[in-house]
């Protein structure tokens, strides 16, 4: 017998077809609520530097005392304060060696956090959860880049006196510069994503890779 016409065939993929990808509408709506991420990410800028220039402070004056002084919070960004003093006088009088970090910009992982947490069927504790388990990541990717900026800046970009203070330190100046990379070009971007990856990796099996096969 002929099929009659008009009538449809129905199957797996065309049912997936009608029901629509949830994937693609997960990122979708992840790319969506970015904007909402990067709003409430510089909203808070002073607060959530906090930890990272507390952590910051207690490893570069902890571990390099006869460096490092202190740091100083000045609303989002960081400046650190030496004992290096320049040889060069300044309106008549000789000051010490001042560092300036913004560390915001290793700090852009947590909006791309929000956005894909938000964008992950979750509960609300879930959610909660998971903020708080990426805002501590994002803290240690933070003061990772703050650490050896730090020593980077003071080796390479703050005049001799810092570089032979740096130099004193006992860190290999390749040392400084290799992991300066990795903390600016790679731990933001990766590090984020990796731990939203672990944290929904039941939803990543179950609804994306078997929904593949």
């Amino acid at each position: 017998m002929s099929e009659q016409p008009g009538k449809e065939e129905s199957g797996p993929e065309t049912d997936q077809a009608k029901q629509g990808d949830p994937i693609k509408e997960m990122f979708l709506l992840a790319l969506l609520y970015l904007p909402l991420g990067f709003f409430l990410w510089f909203l808070t800028a002073s607060a959530l530097m906090f930890p990272t220039a507390r952590l910051s402070d207690a490893l570069l004056s902890g571990i390099f005392a006869d460096v490092f002084e202190q740091i100083v919070q000045l609303g989002f960004k960081l400046e650190i304060q030496t004992s290096v003093v320049m040889e060069r006088m300044v309106e008549g009088r000789q000051v010490a060696v001042n560092l300036f970090v913004n560390p915001m910009i290793y700090a852009w992982g947590m909006a791309v956090l929000f956005g894909l947490i938000m964008a992950t069927p979750l509960s609300i504790r879930q959610r909660l959860v998971q903020m708080a388990i990426g805002f501590v990541v994002v803290t240690l990717v933070t003061t990772w880049g703050v650490f050896w900026e730090s020593l980077t800046d003071l080796a390479f970009r703050s005049g001799p006196e810092a570089a032979a203070a740096a130099r004193g330190l006992g860190v290999n100046m390749n040392l400084i510069a290799l992991f300066y990379q990795m903390g600016f070009l790679m731990f933001p971007a990766v590090i984020p994503v990796a731990t939203w990856i672990l944290m929904n990796r039941r939803f990543i099996e179950n609804d994306v890779l078997r929904r593949r096969l």
